[in-house]
């Protein structure tokens, strides 16, 4: 959709003025750490999104684009610092300006300001995963699965998937709350019932037996059954007549409170197990904060990539002691999440038993305004009102933690004369005089057909509570079902493109890796095999360098899929610390052949990846800015083109020859290895892997030549006429460098050396470059796009070509 073609800085972080020219092709910007690297990435985020990822988010408190955007001289100036992109549309070849300002950081203009630039520049907003650096893209690999499929589905613009799950959870939760709410109510209810009826069950003949019992004294007629909607008490009452008294219903109701708070075995057990655990978490208050503290903790750990705390900068002794102390941080956590379901069910059984009473105390309550007994009317409605406010305070760990001394001492805070009130009430209740035999059934059926009606509704409300509690788990699993189902879809394509990207990486230790990403249930459990022994978790067994290499070829799955044809740029700030060079050598080799459409801008501290990136034909050799250091005052030292003939050049132009013989040595020995391993030439095996020029010179020098003879015997064989031409040129042009390189060779290791020969003129020193330059001027292609070096195809002794990238050069070895 979108790639670059140029970038000015200026007064942006640490960069005061800085131009680089892409060229919409893959970038690489090299220098050691602090030199200012990181700040060319931060610009590129900057200017497409408006925002810059390494000032947001964790641990960066206090810290903000606008405040730290501009460099530091600037800090008061924010409309100093500003972005200018030239970007290319990959749709139509249009080319324009993107400009965005600190000041305005959330506005930008465009030059043209056209419908295809301005959609291309609307999209690259929307996705600021297009640039990452190694702590983010490592989240993906080292992560809980909670946090790895959120950072996934935020990548996939899937984290609506999340939201629709927390949202479902929390309509779950509700509706099973007032589930539990409405049983409660039914259960008070039929209790309310049952001791009316003086019953042990509510079974429907026994009611119906205990109903008819009263009616017939009445003389009315008997109920054949009972249903919910069965009126209890018809004929029994006249119309306006409704009461609600009935004495020894009365009494078995204040004997009901009087026998719960004598004996409440379930009450006490529940407090004793929530005293227990609490008394746990006050002991070890730390654990509390591990479960705190435990999704900073989540997030933190796959940040450790130094021995240095990723939120505050803290030093630690190396890196595996900062990982143990965060990985016991969670073990920890876990502990605490096992306490706190303890003091959840303990604190759910108490909630129950505190509901019943409460519903005890209700019916008992009117008994003590009917005997005129106010204070004690009050005592209850005081009790009752408590233990409400009691009950909510169960609902959360900190508050139910601030009635911890209430729960070991006493959950239901009994007032301490409610015992002897009640029995008073009783007493009382039990001196009134006693009712007629048809007052005390008619009276009964009343209080009857009340709590029945009571019982009907509650029942009503339960199954109403019930459904949805039902339906909305239906709907949370059908959800989970279909979201996953669609995700294991989706993450099965991630999974074969991230285990084939992963065994091209690691072609010769791994090359029957494979991946499984699972979710479920929001989460996304990743395992993956360790040499045929079976599927783990990536950091049980493979080392960090291996895991660096997850995380990028699962980056390149997951924004594949992602952006599909549009994914025509990526910027990656040093995302292989990791990993080793052969390794390195062959994520060049993915990211050249998979993505060939793809403009990669990478930055790196590391010379031999830089070179390899070069030699692999990943980036031309133009393509490349050093930055050499780096200055508050001036920022960043650099120089663009990885040309080092001019950079030799220019130091013979300041006569410093010694500079110049430097430079040659270290990069003929960086070209020649690369050379050697192209051609597949033989370098004598050193175990200290310390390796002169001499012996990568005596490998070219000979394998090129057998490569030669193999090149005329094929030319002969075909009698191909043109071939036997281009072998003979190439020979003479073999025996010119050759004579030259030979002769001037002597002076690279004299003047690297020996300070005696520091005194050599720039006249003395130039013919040296030059046979320098014509020697690897026979490995080089010819076509100023390609600039590659050559390379063999074939194993060695079934040779097939020799070959540029592009083509252009193609020697062909093979015999008739």
């Amino acid at each position: 959709m979108i790639q670059l073609k140029a970038i000015r800085i200026e007064e942006f972080r640490g960069i005061r003025e800085l131009e680089l020219d892409l060229d919409c092709q893959s970038f690489v910007v090299l220098g050691p750490n602090g030199s200012g690297k990181s700040g060319v990435v931060d610009a590129i985020d900057f200017a497409l999104t408006g925002n810059i990822a390494r000032l947001s988010g964790a641990g960066t408190g206090g810290v903000s684009v606008t405040k730290h955007g501009p460099h530091v001289h600037q800090r008061d100036n924010p409309a100093a610092a500003k972005v200018s992109l030239t970007i290319c549309h990959s749709g139509t070849d249009q080319v324009g300006v993107l400009t965005r300002s600190i000041k305005t950081a959330g506005q930008y203009t465009l030059e043209p300001n056209t419908l295809e630039l301005a959609a291309a520049v609307s999209w690259a907003t929307q996705h600021p995963e297009l640039t990452l650096s190694r702590r983010e893209v490592i989240k993906y690999v080292n992560t809980e699965p909670g946090k790895r499929a959120q950072e996934v589905q935020a990548l996939l613009k899937l984290d609506r998937i999340d939201e629709v799950r927390r949202l479902l959870v929390s309509a779950r939760t509700k509706a099973s709350g007032a589930a539990s709410m409405a049983g409660s109510e039914v259960k008070a209810a039929e209790d309310a019932v049952r001791r009316h009826l003086d019953l042990t069950t509510l079974l429907a003949h026994e009611v119906t037996a205990a109903v008819n019992k009263q009616r017939a004294v009445l003389g009315l007629d008997a109920l054949t059954s009972v249903s919910a909607d069965t009126d209890l008490s018809a004929g029994a009452t006249s119309e306006g007549e409704h009461s609600g008294f009935n004495k020894e219903s009365a009494i078995r109701d204040i004997a009901a409170v009087s026998a719960y708070i004598s004996k409440r075995e379930d009450l006490d057990q529940a407090s004793t197990a929530l005293t227990t655990a609490l008394t746990e978490l006050e002991v070890d208050p730390t654990i509390l904060d591990a479960l705190k503290h435990r999704e900073l903790v989540e997030a933190g750990l796959p940040l450790v990539a130094e021995p240095a705390c990723p939120l505050c900068d803290q030093p630690w002794p190396d890196v595996d002691a900062l990982r143990n102390h965060l990985a016991g941080k969670l073990a920890r956590s876990e502990a605490a999440a096992a306490l706190q379901r303890r003091i959840v069910v303990a604190a759910r059984t108490i909630t129950a038993e505190v509901r019943h009473l409460r519903a005890l105390i209700q019916a008992a309550q009117p008994y003590a305004a009917t005997t005129d007994q106010s204070a004690l009317h009050k005592q209850l409605g005081d009790w009752a009102n408590d233990l409400a406010t009691f009950e909510t305070k169960l609902a959360s760990l900190d508050t139910l933690r601030e009635e911890s001394e209430r729960i070991e001492t006493d959950a239901l805070a009994t007032p301490t004369t409610v015992n002897a009130d009640l029995a008073t009430l009783r007493h009382a209740l039990e001196a009134m005089p006693d009712q007629s035999a048809s007052e005390a059934a008619r009276t009964f059926l009343t209080v009857a057909q009340e709590r029945w009606t009571r019982v009907r509704q509650a029942r009503a409300r339960d199954a109403k509570a019930t459904a949805a509690g039902h339906t909305a788990q239906a709907v949370y699993e059908t959800y989970n079902a279909v979201a996953d189902g669609a995700l294991t879809t989706l993450y099965k394509t991630v999974e074969d493109d991230f285990s084939n990207y992963y065994r091209q990486i690691n072609a010769d230790d791994e090359s029957s890796f494979k991946a499984g990403l699972a979710p479920t249930a929001g989460k996304l459990n990743l395992e993956v095999d360790f040499y045929g022994l079976g599927m783990f978790p990536p950091m049980a067994y493979h080392s960090e360098g291996h895991q660096d290499g997850m995380g990028v070829c699962l980056y390149l799955a997951l924004i594949g899929q992602l952006l599909k044809d549009d994914f025509r740029l990526a910027v990656l700030d040093d995302v292989v610390t990791s990993v080793d060079t052969n390794h390195r050598r062959q994520f060049c080799k993915l990211l050249k052949e998979t993505f060939p459409e793809v403009q990669f801008i990478i930055t790196t501290h590391d010379e031999v990846w830089a070179r390899q990136m070069q030699s692999s034909g990943l980036i031309a050799r133009r393509s490349l800015a050093r930055f050499h250091g780096w200055t508050v005052d001036g920022g960043p030292l650099y120089g663009q083109g990885g040309d080092f003939w001019a950079q030799i050049a220019a130091d013979l132009a300041n006569n410093d020859v010694p500079g110049a013989a430097h430079k040659l040595r270290r990069n003929l020995e960086a070209s020649l290895a690369d050379i050697a391993g192209n051609i597949q030439g033989q370098v004598v095996y050193r175990a200290d892997n310390n390796y002169d020029l001499s012996s990568f010179f005596a490998a070219v020098k000979s394998r090129h030549g057998d490569l030669l003879k193999k090149a005329t015997a094929s030319a002969n064989s075909w009698n191909n006429d043109v071939a036997k031409q281009q072998v003979e040129h190439l020979k003479a042009e073999r025996t010119k460098a050759m004579l030259a390189q030979d002769g001037e060779n002597w002076a690279i290791n004299a003047l690297v050396h020996n300070n005696d020969w520091a005194t050599m003129s720039k006249a003395d020193f130039t013919p040296v470059v030059q046979a320098s330059k014509e020697f690897l001027d026979l490995f080089t292609c010819t076509n100023a796009a390609c600039d590659s070096w050559l390379y063999v195809l074939g194993i060695p002794g079934k040779e097939e070509e020799l070959r540029c990238s592009c083509g252009a050069f193609n020697l062909n070895l093979r015999r008739k």
